[in-house]
């Protein structure tokens, strides 16, 4: 990325926050910076190498130039024929039916926009000639691809804004806009954005979700009129979950907030409360099972199925406790073999800690980060399946910690070395080879 694409998005930032409240053309301003950073950013893994071989990949390498091309993911197709024709939810062992929001999601997306490629091809405005370049399956559903590249966007640019608050209100309005900038390169340009932005994905969900665990936490600790609508966010974050299985980490966060209302409350209250809570969160999802049921199909969830996530847990009363202990061990091995993809983070974080020495643990928020963190971390390990790009999941809110060290480090050095940093970090993703899937 140029020097020039970080300099106006810094005068934007800075402007933006001189004041409590910014107004709706201020955030104007920051919205379209933030776009214009993640497609400068973005646009530049199109001229990455392509890859070698086809067993290096799952799904259909795009080639758009003789320079420049990237991956269709295969998951993509079962998404986009999902949102095209939802009905086929209903239908026994559907690959994507643990997930029916987001099928859902692609559809109200998916369908004006095909509209309005047919419009333009009717209009000649897009030839035959270039729909004609892509391969035969993708061709009637390049309205679907477009709108789930559109959600991509969307979920990535509210991970920037939720970001940008949260680093602002970690750093008490003294944060460096620069160094917000950096920081959030590092969101944008990295091995799950260069693989799965482009393409009809998921992953963009491992950004957002850490930041709004976050969010909620912070809230419910500070204002008690949250902690009022723990019902509502209960039911909110239940839904979320059909869209994103992460989400599942908002209930023990929900349930910290009602943990915060012990005082008001007696212990039988608190644990109705709880009760209640669980409940309302795991409602749409039995909703949802329930309307499977009465249309004769039985829940299907592709992630358990064939992957084993979490179920792999029944073990602990399937089979001797010493069997589970190293089944437990091995994939806690499994685990630890994914952190070196986030060990930069790890060591930048590591790297600060020596030089200015252990942030206030004892003080909050920092105490409500770290606890995410272990949060998020026992939830990869006990998941069963063990990917890289799901271990990235703990790079947001490493990244805010690595911000509330560096606010502590006075002078303009910080900023050009952070930003530098930065820079390398966007260059080496865009010449190191894949990863495509």
């Amino acid at each position: 990325m140029p020097r020039a694409s970080v300099e106006p998005l810094a005068v934007v930032e800075a402007t933006s926050h001189s004041v409590r409240r910014n107004t709706w053309g201020e955030w104007v301003q920051v919205v379209a910076a933030y776009t214009a950073l993640v497609l400068g950013l973005t646009l530049t893994f199109w001229l990455s190498a392509g890859p070698r071989t086809e067993t290096e990949y799952c799904g259909t390498y795009l080639q758009l130039t003789r320079w420049a091309g990237f991956t269709a993911n295969c998951d993509g197709f079962v998404y986009m024929e999902g949102a095209r024709h939802p009905a086929r939810l209903l239908e026994p062992r559907e690959v994507r039916q643990s997930r029916p929001l987001f099928i859902l999601l692609g559809t109200a997306v998916g369908y004006p926009i095909t509209w309005a490629v047919q419009g333009l091809q009717t209009s000649g405005l897009l030839s035959a000639r270039a729909v004609q370049k892509l391969p035969a399956k993708y061709r009637p559903l390049l309205g679907f691809y477009i709108g789930y590249v559109l959600l991509n966007y969307a979920v990535l640019l509210a991970a920037l804004l939720l970001f940008r608050h949260l680093y602002y209100r970690l750093t008490a309005g003294r944060g460096s806009p620069w160094v917000l900038t950096a920081l959030q390169v590092f969101l944008i340009s990295n091995q799950i954005t260069k693989a799965f932005f482009w393409t009809v994905h998921q992953q963009m969900f491992t950004f957002l979700v850490p930041l709004v665990l976050l969010h909620v936490a912070l809230q419910l600790h500070e204002s008690d009129q949250w902690r009022g609508w723990l019902p509502g966010l209960a039911m909110l974050g239940g839904l979320l979950t059909l869209a994103y299985g992460s989400f599942v980490l908002l209930l023990p966060v929900l349930l910290y907030g009602l943990w915060l209302r012990r005082q008001q409350l007696t212990v039988e209250r608190t644990l109705l409360g709880a009760t209640l809570l669980i409940l309302l969160f795991t409602g749409p999802t039995l909703l949802w099972i329930g309307l499977l049921k009465l249309r004769g199909v039985t829940y299907y969830n592709h992630e358990a199925e064939a992957y084993g996530q979490l179920v792999w847990l029944q073990a602990l009363w399937q089979q001797p406790f010493p069997d589970f202990l190293r089944l437990a061990g091995r994939n806690l091995l499994r685990f630890l073999v994914t952190l070196p993809a986030i060990g930069v983070f790890l060591g930048m974080g590591a790297g600060l800690v020596w030089k200015l020495g252990l942030p206030v643990v004892r003080k909050f928020p920092q105490t409500v980060i770290f606890a995410l963190l272990l949060l998020q971390t026992g939830f990869l390990v006990v998941l069963g399946y063990y990917k890289e790009r799901l271990t990235f999941m703990l790079v947001p809110l490493l990244l805010l910690l690595i911000a509330l060290l560096l606010a502590r480090v006075p002078g303009r050095r910080v900023e050009a070395w952070t930003i530098a940093f930065a820079l390398s970090w966007h260059g080496w993703q865009v010449l190191s080879y894949g990863p495509f899937s």
